[in-house]
């Protein structure tokens, strides 16, 4: 049976997931498949770019949603979910330490390059020293956490699956403050990553809202509404707001939802609220890539499309990747970098769209880490457990 690539979570009850999985059949039958939805086969190109792969080393098995590498100077730290958490060079991918906290984990990591946080999927947050992997610390959540956790000058951010939004001691682990929003039945199993600016926080929510949460005490400051539900049913309630929110070269911030839109704004400060700059209705499952005055997105049907980063205007949209379960699009060395559910990266131009080449990563399974541009090339965590570092000429 058909359906798009497209997993949910139930904040309530499991059973729910799996019918919402069902729901999502194309025609909205139980029985009667639909090919709209099936991932188009790879087609010929005219390959203009070559794929090649400066560095890749094992870090652990499988990969999964809610694991992200962080990069610090010019090290690279990562974890995958049979609890191993690594740091590497970022030139060459030498490990420098690889440890396995024997549990499995929900997410990770987060990393300010002194402590590094990942949680479990016990519902605890395990934090370890970044310049040997030894374990600091230990705290219970309030459930499992399946995002990334945040660090700052004093506090540890974690937001639970539950979306309360929890604040630790960095140094002991204790908790100082939580927040909590409404719950929602349903919420889409993604990439979803949050970001420290100043003395805040801002967190993506599964309501379609950006919440900046002082970092001293978790009180409000303001939010940003991404996206509205279109209908009465708990599927059309799913307005998450995914991946990471990007910084344009103005000050800009641009942040995208599912079955919402692509919204940019300004300012947005501990003492100021933002004011918006554009919004166009636009669904995905992934973050924004970021050039020179353009946004890239992947959309929830596997179109890659470009955006004037000023107006919103689309400049182009391609469809060749139809239903791939694109990951987020990077922009490195002039091309747009984008990873499928096959373990391929895709090589756009970034002007006209006109796809250029393709690679393999080595690893057949889904791309469900963030794609991420360093000064080397982009990285990939594969769904096998390694960190790839890709090149294109």
């Amino acid at each position: 049976m058909s359906e798009p690539m497209v997993k949910f979570k139930s904040t309530r009850l499991a059973v729910m997931a799996a019918i919402a999985a069902v729901s999502l059949t194309a025609c909205g039958s139980l029985f009667t498949p639909d090919s709209r939805f099936d991932p188009v086969k790879l087609t010929s190109y005219e390959q203009t770019a070559t794929g090649s792969t400066v560095w890749s080393q094992s870090i652990g098995s499988s990969g999964d949603y809610g694991f992200a590498p962080v990069i610090v100077g010019d090290d690279v730290f990562a974890a995958t979910p049979n609890g191993n958490v690594a740091r590497l060079g970022l030139a060459n991918g030498a490990i420098r330490w690889n440890v396995n906290i024997s549990s499995d984990l929900a997410a990770g990591v987060g990393t300010d390059g002194q402590i590094i946080i990942v949680t479990t999927r016990d519902g605890r947050a395990i934090a370890l020293d970044a310049a040997n992997g030894q374990t600091l610390w230990e705290a219970r959540t309030s459930t499992v956490s399946s995002t990334p956790p945040v660090v700052g000058a004093n506090i540890v951010v974690i937001r639970n699956d539950d979306y309360r939004v929890q604040g630790f001691d960095r140094q002991s682990g204790e908790l100082q403050w939580s927040y909590m929003r409404a719950s929602v039945p349903l919420a889409l199993k993604t990439d979803t990553r949050m970001v420290i600016s100043e003395n805040f926080v801002i967190v993506p929510l599964p309501v379609g809202r950006l919440v900046a949460l002082n970092l001293d005490n978790g009180r409000p400051l303001w939010d940003v509404k991404i996206g509205y539900a279109k209908g009465a049913t708990d599927l059309d309630s799913v307005i998450d707001v995914v991946g990471l929110p990007v910084r344009l070269d103005d000050g800009s911030v641009c942040g995208n939802s599912y079955q919402g839109a692509i919204l940019c704004y300004y300012g947005g400060s501990i003492n100021s609220e933002p004011q918006l700059k554009w919004a166009k209705s636009f669904s995905s499952s992934v973050g924004l890539g970021v050039s020179a005055n353009r946004l890239y997105a992947s959309g929830m049907h596997g179109e890659v499309t470009a955006f004037d980063s000023e107006s919103g205007d689309v400049l182009w949209q391609d469809n060749v990747l139809r239903n791939r379960g694109l990951s987020n699009p990077v922009y490195f060395n002039n091309k747009i970098y984008v990873g499928d559910y096959e373990g391929y990266v895709h090589f756009y131009e970034p002007t006209t769209g006109q796809l250029q080449g393709r690679m393999s990563v080595g690893d057949s399974r889904a791309i469900t880490s963030p794609l991420m541009a360093t000064p080397y090339g982009v990285l990939v965590q594969t769904g096998g457990g390694r960190l790839v570092m890709l090149g294109a000429q």
